[in-house]
């Protein structure tokens, strides 16, 4: 058996690789602490990848860290040595890092998991993703892969050839600090969102503004490429990150684009500045956009591959996708659920399984899906909340419930879903979701305004059969794998018809879910043919600035704290008490 983890300076997780070859277990470590974006140590992510399957510490054969530390430290140092002493908190900052990921990490595990501290090694952070990614495709040779991040290890984008999955070769990289994810990150911030977190409002946000304003044209030549070096160019003099541990863009920047948002004062649509921010946020879309094209136009003239893997932060801008597989050079790309660097602790446990000469072919048997039932540690919990005060078995038999469920959405309900297993990546795909009628704007609006309290400019997933897809919107063969996990948007093929769903964006686009037979919302659907309902929204089971739910005591809660009335489970379908 073997463990990949990340953890210190980005979002902690761990996954478990048995010597066949096979994923058999992943969790993040905010699944279990209920702390948005944890970095600590994976403690709980580890115990529970050996209390789930039974394993001892001796059951471990090699444990792999995502990254190398030390390379890490070396180029971000060597960048912020160039700007002391305004670089020096920046540099006190990375040598903690660096400490973290090193000396402490080995101590943890000495601490925590004795014996596993001489079993750890460390993979390389690009190849992590790649990894991560090579798991997820059906083609495990002859392909190529393109991670695109902010920073890892030394380079923030690179190209590899994959000839077959021991032999992966790295044949570009764009170096520290210019970095395509660490400029959208900036903007980000600019925009008075948090970094990490609200690069998916920018996404939202941009949908509104003009690609021909000034604004937008400003933004849109922060970044360049050079055509003679096939490498990214930028004056960097706009940005802060590589020399400031507070900033990451300069006054130079607001000379240039005017003053930054307030994030404390609302971003209202209709409000005097929300149209500048607006075409900000396109200006850095389509920036975004243009230079992917460029990476993977290189990518295919060094590789003459059109099958791609694509991983690295960069790769969950879903609206960038589309335009990646109109290239006529493209025939498939491959987008991992987990593409961000919680997921590389997939990539590094399938690092250790290719170290140690296993080389029977990466394996997931059910994509996304990982044993994640109800904890025992919850078992009296739940028991004690289900008899208490506060709700109602409505219906046990799973078929009873799922029809009750069914005419519940048709009236005009939002329910929420804790079914199965929990999905891992950012995109929740039915198991742990609030859903509602996906063409019923009343619904749709409780959903986003009243239970998740999101932006205005954010949409929701619309999630659907195939078939449906079809009538509605235009969809790539090339993109069929990442419409199943939401990781694509599309365009609408009617105007008049599409445009009239609340899940449709402002653009005319949107980031569809196409259901997987089986799956939870496939049965959901199967009961809710009969009345014409044939397309659900869906969001992630949460309440704003809290992780998905991972199990039933999870979503109990947030039916508890918000006016969320029913929730669809293993158990049946519960609903809060006194509701009639």
């Amino acid at each position: 058996m073997f463990i990949g983890v990340t953890g210190y300076n980005h979002e902690s997780s761990a996954a478990l690789v048995d010597k066949n070859g096979v994923l058999r277990d992943y969790c993040t470590e905010e699944s279990l602490s209920r702390i948005k974006g944890d970095k600590s140590f994976p403690r709980r992510s580890i115990n529970k990848l050996l209390d789930s399957n039974n394993l001892k510490i001796k059951d471990i054969e090699r444990v792999a860290f995502y990254e190398r530390p030390l390379s890490s430290f070396l180029h971000t140092a060597k960048e912020a040595s160039l700007h002391m002493p305004m670089s020096l908190s920046l540099l006190a900052h990375q040598f903690r890092n660096f400490n973290r990921s090193s000396v402490s990490c080995y101590l943890d595990f000495a601490k925590q998991f004795r014996g596993l501290e001489t079993k750890l090694i460390y993979s390389d952070h690009h190849l992590s993703h790649s990894l991560t990614a090579l798991a997820y495709s059906n083609t495990k040779k002859d392909i190529c892969s393109v991670v695109v991040d902010g920073f890892g290890d030394r380079s923030t984008a690179s190209i590899s050839q994959v000839l077959d999955q021991t032999e992966i070769n790295e044949l570009w990289q764009c170096p520290y600090p210019i970095s395509l994810g660490l400029f959208y990150s900036s903007i980000t911030d600019y925009l008075g969102f948090a970094i990490n977190e609200g690069e998916y409002k920018v996404m939202g946000l941009s949908s509104y503004g003009n690609s021909n304003s000034k604004s937008a044209k400003l933004v849109s030549n922060l970044i360049g490429w050079d055509s003679n070096s096939y490498q990214l160019i930028s004056d960097m003099s706009y940005f802060d990150y590589h020399i400031s541990i507070k900033n990451s863009y300069s006054s130079k920047l607001e000379d240039l684009l005017g003053p930054a948002r307030n994030p404390f004062i609302p971003l209202v649509l209709g409000d005097s500045d929300f149209q500048r921010y607006a075409d900000i946020a396109r200006g850095a879309q389509d920036l975004i956009v243009y230079l992917l094209g460029k990476i993977f136009t290189h990518a295919h003239k060094l590789t003459k591959s059109r099958k791609f893997l694509f991983s690295g932060g960069v790769s969950m801008n879903s609206a960038s996708i589309d335009s990646i597989a109109q290239m006529p050079f493209v025939d498939e790309i491959i987008i991992p659920p987990s593409s961000g660097d919680a997921g590389c602790a997939i990539g590094a446990a399938f690092y250790c399984y290719l170290k140690s000469n296993y080389f029977n072919n990466l394996n997931i048997s059910k994509p996304s899906l990982f044993p994640s039932l109800i904890e025992t540690r919850n078992q009296e919990l739940l028991t004690e909340k289900i008899i208490s005060d506060e709700f109602d078995l409505l219906e046990s038999n799973e078929s009873d419930a799922f029809l009750k469920a069914a005419q519940l959405i048709s009236s005009g309900e939002v329910i929420g879903t804790v079914l199965s297993s929990c999905e891992t990546g950012p995109r929740s795909l039915g198991n742990r979701s609030l859903i509602c009628d996906g063409k019923n704007k009343e619904a749709v609006k409780t959903l986003n305004n009243v239970i998740k309290n999101r932006s205005p400019f954010r949409p929701t997933a619309p999630a659907m059969r195939y078939e449906i897809a079809k009538k509605y919107y235009q969809l790539r063969p090339e993109l069929y794998e990442c419409y199943k996990s939401m990781s694509a948007t599309c365009q609408c093929i009617d105007d008049n018809i599409a445009l009239k769903f609340p899940t449709t964006h402002v653009d005319g686009t949107a980031r569809i879910q196409i259901v997987e037979n089986d799956s939870s919302l496939d049965k959901l659907l199967s009961k809710l043919e009969p009345m014409k309902i044939e397309i659900l929204a869906n969001s992630s089971l949460n309440v704003s600035g809290d992780p998905t739910c991972f199990d039933l005591i999870d979503g109990l809660m947030v039916c508890s704290r918000t006016p969320l009335r029913y929730l669809l489970t293993d158990v049946g379908l519960l609903s809060k008490k006194n509701l009639y």
